[in-house]
């Protein structure tokens, strides 16, 4: 059984809560570029061929010398990990995206990665709770309900609910990944290369049958989102991974609670969506939340 809460020597702990608060600035930007991309008519295609096409070719050196499917890799853990973070994360986020707007995605996606992680923690990986990460979770609850979840309670006739239950879903996905490559073997670079490879053949079959058109999105748009795919789909999952490998699943993603502040402040300035007042404080008590409930807070030794 893995030790999550195992110490990890300073000098190394310190380099994993940088590359955390470094996924959650190339979460941020993910999320408000695709978000953006989106407005302009690109759909889950588009988006899944930008990503996966520049993200292989970044890792190309990787994938040489690696091969298309590591040795020893259980089929069922390789499954996981490559539809929790590739395939079926590239088709959840864009499609969210045209139902809902993109503020919200900070707190349905990265904002309530944490919960989904530690319940995952639990069930595979033996994690316990402590009464104060229950704590937690009943903040993540409310916050979520603050910001969303009372739309997706009323069912509006705007839809945005289906965009928060896929950004949720997405999540979860996502989290599983976390929860599998903990005893997968693999480095950062050789997971992130997995998901990559893995996720092309897809998003290739997906053009071919339903057609790809990037016409109507502006060239430096285009770049922008580009760079942000390649960011998301390789740097931040690096540097999620190299965190998850230092501080344990539930420890690393403690810090993308501090996504959604960044996201739906984005989404302000950037998008020029409407800063509702109940939202502001749903971002806060989710992000206050999730740092609870995953245990951050603890002392060393803490449930």
């Amino acid at each position: 059984m893995t030790d999550l809460a195992a110490p990890t020597p300073a000098a190394g702990k310190g380099i994993a809560v940088l590359a955390a608060l470094f996924t959650v600035a190339i979460w941020a930007n993910f999320l408000i570029s695709t978000g953006a991309v989106v407005q302009f008519g690109l759909g889950i295609v588009e988006v899944g061929l930008l990503r996966s096409v520049a993200c292989s070719l970044a890792l190309l050196p990787v994938l040489w010398r690696m091969g298309i499917y590591p040795k020893g890799l259980a089929f069922g853990r390789f499954l996981v990990m490559t539809v929790g973070a590739g395939i079926g994360f590239m088709a959840l986020m864009p499609l969210g995206f045209q139902f809902a707007p993109a503020g919200s995605s900070g707190v349905f996606a990265p904002g309530l990665l944490p919960l989904w992680v530690a319940g995952l923690s639990v069930v595979f990986l033996g994690e316990k709770i402590g009464p104060l990460r229950v704590f937690g979770f009943a903040l993540i609850a409310v916050g979520v309900l603050a910001v969303g979840g009372f739309d997706a309670l009323k069912a509006g006739a705007d839809g945005a609910w289906k965009g928060y239950l896929l950004f949720a879903c997405a999540s979860f996905g996502f989290s599983c990944y976390a929860v599998a490559q903990r005893g997968s073997g693999l480095t950062a670079l050789e997971a992130t290369a997995l998901i990559s490879v893995w996720t092309l053949p897809a998003a290739c079959i997906a053009a071919l049958i339903f057609g790809a058109d990037f016409s109507g999105v502006p060239l430096d748009l285009l770049a922008w989102t580009a760079f942000a795919q390649v960011a998301s789909g390789v740097v931040s999952i690096l540097a999620y991974t190299f965190a998850i490998i230092r501080l344990g699943p539930s420890r690393a993603s403690a810090f993308m609670a501090l996504t959604p502040a960044v996201v739906a402040l984005a989404a302000v300035l950037v998008l020029g969506e409407a800063a509702n007042p109940l939202v502001w404080i749903g971002v806060a008590v989710v992000s206050a939340g999730v740092l609870v409930a995953s245990g951050i807070l603890e002392r060393r030794g803490g449930a």
